[in-house]
């Protein structure tokens, strides 16, 4: 939206400060931490971070004063979005996944208007639509694609150690095929340790995954809102492997959604923590019809393409345009 100034509200963390700070965003900083599935240190901080972020959030949103405040759910909302409604601030969220999160189900009442990165299966109170996830222009903008031939591992932006360890051992058994595995800071060191063989790229987190996008041929990856959306807008064929213990199994939940459309394949992990080589067959099975059957995989292209809303940011900011004129 020309002639805005947005103010992020962002996290205490580095992955966070050094996003915003990259993009030369004005941003505001406020501690914020989970609740749910923390031990009694996790849940005394919690509630520690949410008087801190009470006290703070105040003095920010009076000297911004705000037209709109716009959340895309997550603790660190939960604050700015209670303040909002007490000072009858415009509200619009942001939900990612096709399942609505605890954060859209609470306050969905109190926006104007709710926007869906995927086809919501379940109804909320509140003005829903369903418009895609808005994504950076690095992300969208035309590029080279034509060189693409590794298998990408994309494990979010925390790891998911699961995935990790699949793909180095699925890495061992097709040493023919290139492989890049984004670990995660948090299992870098030790997945660093595992990886048995030359066809492995390590990479622990990156402001700039388009890069890794670039190179990729095949994404093996969890099913959250965002990276889905990344690789549908640039029509890359996908195996899910959802996270079996996310809330309200929503990821399960998206990757049906690209699996239904035929742009992606799921491999349920069901709830074992072990891998078995049963798994790791699957898996070599279901990359190599892709890699092998060029037929396969452009349709799996084309499908991903067919499905993607690349234009959602502005769909949505000419939406809080229009909702601000009325």
């Amino acid at each position: 939206m020309l002639g805005v100034n947005p103010l992020f509200i962002v996290r205490r963390n580095r992955n966070d400060l050094d996003f915003v700070s990259k993009h030369g965003f004005e941003y505001k900083a406020i501690p914020a931490s989970g609740f749910f599935g923390k031990n009694i240190f996790g849940v005394f901080l919690f509630f520690l971070n949410m008087i801190f972020s009470t006290i703070l959030f105040p003095s920010i949103i009076f000297k911004a004063r705000p037209l709109v405040v716009i959340a895309s759910g997550g603790f660190i909302s939960v604050v700015p979005i209670l303040w909002s409604i007490i000072l009858h601030k415009r509200i619009f969220l942001l939900e990612q996944n096709r399942i609505p999160g605890r954060f859209t189900k609470y306050f969905s009442r109190w926006a104007d208007e709710i926007y869906s990165g995927f086809p919501p299966i379940k109804k909320i109170s509140g003005r829903l639509f369903y418009t895609g996830n808005p994504l950076r222009s690095e992300i969208i903008s035309e590029s080279d694609y034509s060189n693409r031939k590794s298998v990408l591992v994309l494990g979010g932006s925390q790891g998911a150690q699961f995935l990790n360890l699949v793909a180095v051992e699925l890495a061992a058994c097709m040493p023919n095929v290139q492989f890049t595995i984004q670990t995660g800071k948090r299992d870098y060191v030790l997945i660093n340790k595992k990886v048995k063989s030359s066809n492995v790229e390590l990479i622990d987190f990156t402001l700039s995954p388009e890069n890794l996008y670039k190179k990729a041929k095949i994404v093996i990856t969890r099913a959250g809102g965002m990276v889905l959306s990344e690789i549908l807008s640039l029509g890359i064929p996908s195996i899910i492997i959802p996270f079996p213990f996310a809330t309200d199994n929503h990821q399960a939940a998206n990757a049906q959604f690209l699996a239904q459309n035929g742009a992606a394949i799921i491999l349920d992990q069901y709830r074992q923590q072990e891998i078995s080589e049963t798994f790791i067959h699957k898996l070599k099975e279901m990359v190599l019809s892709i890699l092998n059957d060029d037929k396969k995989y452009q349709v799996m292209s084309d499908n991903a393409k067919k499905i993607a809303k690349s234009d959602a940011a502005e769909v949505i900011a000419m939406k809080v345009k229009k909702c601000l004129e009325n």
